[in-house]
């Protein structure tokens, strides 16, 4: 039974859950296809009986880039209330409640199939990144009902496995040695579709030696293809990370968890007939070192699919029991204890279970790992002011839990290791947020949350554009530690207010900043039409910003309007 799987997918979350999907119907009586709904002939829909979407919302409630020209062609008003009245259809939305317009393109997408005649298979599934258990907690659940309700549809035939039960089918690829040793440069962008590989020229700490965050100022040469590397202020940049080698150490080195030889070269070949994976396979031979290196996200910390799928190569009884438990959906207080609160990665788990690791084939390392998602940063850098540069601030993640290791954010850390000239692979993606050419700006970035709107002030005093028509609101722990672009700020001719929380005994944050400037906000929001953009950590900042905005503008109906305008934009991560 056919049943398409349609992904639209900003950082890689929506496309790995559709992959998963696809796993837990191999071997069963579905044959699931999958792809980026833009990869998709969107004509076809019609005559398709299944269709599974699942997609995340990106910005001020905008589609992913891999999914836009679908959402067009969907919301044309003139396409017939009944073109999709032979379809069953369920969507699972990926969304991030922080955000304004938490899960907004899988809400309206749902109601458009309705409205255009298709039935609903399953009920909406909206999945909550700030849930303490992650999206899983709704993936999970939402799943099983996708499955028992086509059972229901479609039930069982004998000798025939239950995409409901996890169980092993056939590998993914099937793989051979070379024995001759070719050449196998830039491996990595062989799982990529077109980086470019940027030059390191700058990796500068902005924060001061003795504070506790390291913050870094990552500087990349695009002058060689600056015509066709343009952004604008508001632009992110996406970086493709790499595992650093002494954590590819410990997953192939002498410990051999994997217990295969890391440099024999390898060709790998998809078995799926219909070439319908969601997986990128290497191109060219490759070597294990260099998958673990350039695609492998062992750092990760495991989704619950990881201990079902693992749980299969385990001969130890013990292991094979506790992986088991920790792999049923009963088990989720436990796996929430032993993996999601301390935080603890792929790597660790198969150090824990190694007597199961060591049974892993070769053949599934592209089902049990997840593949490395690209980064995406907010662009520090103005076009015109750093025409030949792109730059961005990184937050080096290091932090500590109850295990012995300090935690370590994979892509942070390894851009903070980079030295000059060492390539790093960048792709352009548009921003969720865009500011006007000549109208007052109120800019509120507190941490690296300033990153977008240094870009901003700049472009504007590079354009002519008075910097007096840009007011900056900016918070910091010490005006002696982490005061980013201090220097700057006076020659972009700014309005500046700065909140250093630890300077004094009270804390002071930027919506007190804000408040202190009431009457001239209201003023530059009502008299001169200015917009408001707030970017930054998602935790209570947005919230506690907006409260402020409410207090001053006395009507909720006002910023509502603002927001409906995008005169009142944010654009948060977690």
């Amino acid at each position: 039974v056919r049943v398409v799987m349609l992904y639209g997918s900003q950082t890689g979350t929506a496309e790995e859950v559709t992959s998963n999907l696809v796993m837990q119907s191999r071997g069963s009586l579905f044959k699931c296809t999958a792809c980026a709904l833009d990869d998709y002939l969107v004509k076809d829909l019609v005559n398709e009986e299944m269709v599974v979407f699942v997609c995340s919302t990106t910005g001020q409630g905008e589609p992913p880039d891999n999914m836009k020209r679908f959402w067009k062609f969907i919301m044309r008003k003139n396409l017939p209330v009944t073109c999709l009245s032979g379809l069953k259809f369920g969507v699972l939305g990926l969304g991030d409640s922080s955000y304004a317009k938490y899960n907004f393109i899988a809400k309206k997408l749902f109601r458009r199939l309705q409205n255009l005649g298709g039935e609903i298979l399953v009920p909406l599934g909206l999945a909550d990144d700030q849930h303490e258990w992650g999206c899983d907690a709704v993936v999970d659940e939402w799943s099983r009902g996708l499955w028992q309700k086509l059972i229901s549809i479609y039930p069982i035939k004998d000798g025939v496995r239950s995409a409901v039960v996890y169980s092993l089918d056939w590998p993914l690829v099937d793989l051979k040695y070379k024995s001759n040793l070719e050449s196998f440069n830039n491996i990595i962008y062989s799982f990529l579709k077109n980086p470019y590989l940027a030059a390191l020229t700058g990796n500068q700490r902005v924060t001061a030696t003795e504070h506790f965050q390291d913050t870094r100022l990552i500087s990349l040469d695009i002058s060689a293809v600056v015509d066709k590397m343009r952004y604008e202020p508001g632009d992110v940049v996406m970086v493709q990370p790499r595992n650093l080698p002494h954590n590819v150490n410990a997953l192939l080195g002498k410990t051999k968890l994997l217990p295969y030889k890391p440099d024999m070269l390898i060709t790998f070949h998809s078995l799926d007939d219909d070439d319908d994976s969601t997986t990128s396979l290497p191109k060219q031979a490759t070597t294990l070192r260099e998958i673990a290196t350039n695609y492998l996200d062992f750092m990760s910390v495991p989704r619950r699919c990881f201990f079902q799928l693992l749980s299969h190569f385990s001969t130890d009884e013990n292991e094979k029991e506790k992986l088991v438990e920790l792999g049923q959906p009963e088990g989720t207080d436990e796996r929430y204890s032993y993996a999601n609160r301390p935080r603890r990665t792929i790597l660790e788990v198969l150090q824990d279970f190694h007597l199961t690791a060591s049974k892993i084939s070769l053949e599934r390392i592209f089902d049990i790992f997840p593949p490395i998602q690209p980064r995406a940063f907010s662009i520090a850098s103005s076009p015109t002011r750093h025409r030949g540069k792109l730059q961005i601030l990184v937050a080096v993640v290091r932090y500590k839990t109850r295990l012995q290791l300090p935690r370590q954010g994979v892509c942070s850390t390894w851009l903070a290791s980079l030295q000059p000239n060492d390539r790093v692979p960048v792709w352009l993606k548009r921003g969720g947020i865009r500011f006007p050419a000549k109208q007052h700006c109120i800019l509120i970035g507190p941490g690296t949350g300033i990153a977008p709107f240094r870009s901003a002030a700049h472009e504007r005093t590079s354009n002519g554009n008075a910097g007096r028509c840009t007011t900056v609101f900016f918070g910091c722990r010490k005006s002696s530690s982490d005061f980013y672009f201090r220097d700057e700020w006076e020659d972009l001719d700014v309005d500046l207010h700065v909140a250093c929380s630890r300077d004094q005994e009270d804390k002071i944050y930027v919506q007190h900043r804000i408040k202190e400037q009431g009457e001239k906000i209201w003023r530059l929001v009502s008299d001169e039409n200015a917009s408001v953009f707030v970017a930054g950590n998602s935790k209570s900042m947005p919230d506690d910003v907006k409260s402020t905005f409410l207090e001053i503008f006395r009507a909720d109906d006002y910023c509502r309007t603002m927001q409906s305008v995008k005169r009142y934009q944010q654009e948060t991560w977690s």
